[in-house]
């Protein structure tokens, strides 16, 4: 299960926000990485782990239709080991998606191409908003969605997107080939439930007699269960009520939905943690803070945001071959070190609470001052080096940590 969110600051500060959990099972692996050659990771390593299920199904399909897209622009996404597709991510242009699974009334297509997979196709084929948002549409229409998303047990959805670029916004919301695309003017939240009703801009052919979309498709056993009301309800008015800057979209992944933020079990809160029954974490944050005519990426590439520290990665125009990012063997090892450290700062949060999160806030300030120092006339190579000095500074702070761990 998964939060995702947009949101446009008002007045002469044009400055804008797409943020994203994604939640998953808790023993899979999720990978940050920039893909530079679409093409060639696809023919060469399209996963980096083979899941039988994903491999005779949605894959199957995905590969059929594959090479009828150039897929010319590079991305940086954050994706599951075992698929191809990715849960977020923003491409070189600015075109941040993400996506959500949503419980229809309708069938679920057993080889559907997967909401994973539509998005990563999306970043790959178009520049702006307007142009992803009618390329998932036709996805859906032509080749239908559906497939299984989860990893060790069972999970068929259909899908919400939102989608973002520089100056627009939309909601997309799916059940199997029907849709609905509301606008957004200055933010919006989406969680594991249907949001659209009457107040939607467009609309299917087949639904546009409908009064009410989300009545109309939403299985609401399901989406009881997910807590996605709550979720939405509760991004939507922080984005409403808060003062928004990266701060406090920091806060708004890391919240738990209570007063004191301690952690709380279950599908409650946007980070999640495992419940007793329901065995789902956050596994990976993302958040996109476009400033001035830049965007810069902010990531955690583990588990539990709570505990995490956000790194900040850049994609310009023109990506230097030796990025490490783009290197599949470090990305994996990366991830797989993080996920590691992070689940062992959260078995004991108020130790973390006293004795890391002063360290995790000064090294996170460090690196905000690194990269906003006079952002607005850096070069692209300047915003890289600059990363890559942050990176650095993550060794560092992984090492007092562990110290303090043991």
């Amino acid at each position: 299960m998964c939060d995702t969110v947009v949101a446009f600051k008002q007045g002469r500060n044009k400055r804008s926000f797409f943020a994203k959990n994604s939640d998953r099972d808790t023993g899979e692996l999720q990978i940050v990485h920039v893909s530079i050659n679409p093409n060639d990771e696809f023919n060469s390593n399209p996963y980096i782990e083979a899941v039988n299920k994903y491999i005779k199904s949605s894959f199957k399909k995905l590969k059929k239709i594959f090479n009828t897209y150039n897929n010319p622009y590079k991305a940086i996404i954050s994706r599951p080991a075992w698929i191809w597709g990715a849960e977020m991510g923003v491409n070189e242009f600015g075109l941040a998606i993400g996506n959500e699974a949503v419980f229809s009334k309708e069938k679920v297509e057993e080889d559907g191409l997967l909401g994973m997979d539509i998005l990563r196709l999306a970043l790959h084929n178009n520049r702006t908003a307007d142009e992803a948002l009618d390329f998932i549409i036709s996805l859906i229409q032509n080749y239908n969605q559906g497939g299984d998303g989860g990893y060790s047990k069972t999970l068929k959805y259909h899908n919400s997107f939102l989608i973002k670029d520089f100056t627009k916004a939309y909601l997309l919301e799916t059940s199997s080939k029907h849709w609905a695309v509301r606008k957004i003017e200055s933010s919006a939240a989406i969680s594991n439930v249907y949001s659209i009703k009457d107040d939607f801009d467009y609309v299917d052919e087949d639904s546009k007699d409908i009064k009410n979309f989300k009545a109309k498709y939403e299985k609401r056993l399901f989406t009881f269960f997910t807590k996605g009301d709550l979720r939405q309800k509760f991004s939507s008015t922080y984005l409403h009520n808060t003062y928004l800057d990266l701060a406090s979209m920091k806060n708004l992944l890391r919240s738990h939905i209570n007063p004191s933020n301690k952690i709380k079990r279950g599908m409650g809160s946007i980070c999640i943690h495992p419940g007793y029954f329901i065995k789902t974490e956050t596994t990976s944050s993302m958040i996109v803070d476009y400033i001035h005519n830049k965007f810069v990426i902010w990531f955690t590439g583990a588990p539990h945001p709570c505990v995490s520290l956000f790194k900040p990665l850049v994609l310009p125009q023109t990506v230097d071959g030796k990025l490490r990012f783009s290197d599949m063997n470090f990305v994996t090892e990366y991830s797989e070190k993080l996920r590691h450290f992070s689940k062992k700062i959260v078995k004991d949060y108020d130790f973390f609470l006293k004795h890391i999160k002063p360290l995790r806030d000064k090294v996170e300030t460090r690196f905000i001052k690194i990269i906003y120092e006079n952002i607005e006339n850096k070069r692209a190579e300047e915003l890289i080096y600059d990363c890559e000095k942050c990176f650095m500074l993550e060794e560092d702070y992984i090492e007092k940590v562990e110290g303090l761990l043991h």
